[in-house]
This record gives C-alpha cells, sequence and structure tokens, in this order.
C-alpha cells in the first residue's frame, strides 16, 4: 500500500526555519495504518519538498514502522526513526544525491493536550 496524502503544517519554530528551503518552519504529518508521524517537511539528502513523497508499508528493515521514499531522489527513511534505509527501486536522479543519502530525515514527536497537537521540536 502507498500513501500520499500529508499534511504540512506551518510552525514559525525558529530551530526550523532555513530560508532559503523553509521560510515558515514547516513540518509534515502522516497517519499510515493508525500511526501519526511527523518529519521535516523537505528531503534530508536532496532538500525538495516531500508533498509528493510515499509513505511504503514497512519491511523487515523497518520492523513496524512504515517508510518513506522521496520522489525526486528516491531517498527512503524510517518514518520512525529517520534513519536512511535501502531504497524501493531507484530513481532516475538518485545518483546525483548518493553521497548524501546517509544523512537522517528529522522527525518529531507529536503530542495531545486540551484537543491541542504538541509537535516536540528541538531548541
Amino acid at each position: 500500500m502507498i500513501t500520499r496524502i500529508f499534511q504540512v503544517i506551518e510552525t514559525d519554530v525558529f530551530s526550523l526555519i532555513d530560508k532559503g528551503t523553509n521560510p515558515k518552519g514547516a513540518v509534515s504529518i502522516v497517519n499510515y495504518e493508525d500511526k501519526t508521524y511527523c518529519f521535516s517537511s523537505s528531503c534530508a539528502s536532496c532538500k525538495i519538498p516531500l508533498t509528493k513523497a510515499k509513505v511504503l508499508e514497512p519491511n523487515d528493515e523497518t520492523e513496524d514502522d512504515a517508510r518513506l521514499q522521496c520522489d525526486f531522489c528516491g531517498a527512503t527513511y524510517n518514518l520512525k526513526t529517520g534513519e536512511p534505509v535501502q531504497k524501493e527501486g531507484g530513481k532516475l536522479l538518485g545518483f546525483l544525491f548518493s553521497k548524501s543519502e546517509d544523512v537522517p530525515l528529522p522527525v518529531y514527536g507529536l503530542g495531545e493536550q486540551g484537543g491541542k497537537v504538541f509537535i516536540n521540536v528541538p531548541n
């Protein structure tokens, strides 16, 4: 099963803002099989927005955790830990970014209190 339903949330959190690639400190949120994941809105490898990325089902490498594959460079990550995992097939431009494929995708914890959702981000 492949999922592509992401919600991009602009946080305006200073530590997430990058004037060149993420001026509003946006994060992406996706729900997959009753698990909600929050992660960087851009690929850690190629820095392209992940709005068209694919959420892939878990495999032996990620155990119960879904995987995320960048639609541009093909970098694939464990959605819970952000650690890079083996690619699911190749991508045409993936070779351009192969040196940065070992960079983890930033992931963030989510919490809820009083009907409000909180994102646990670094300072």
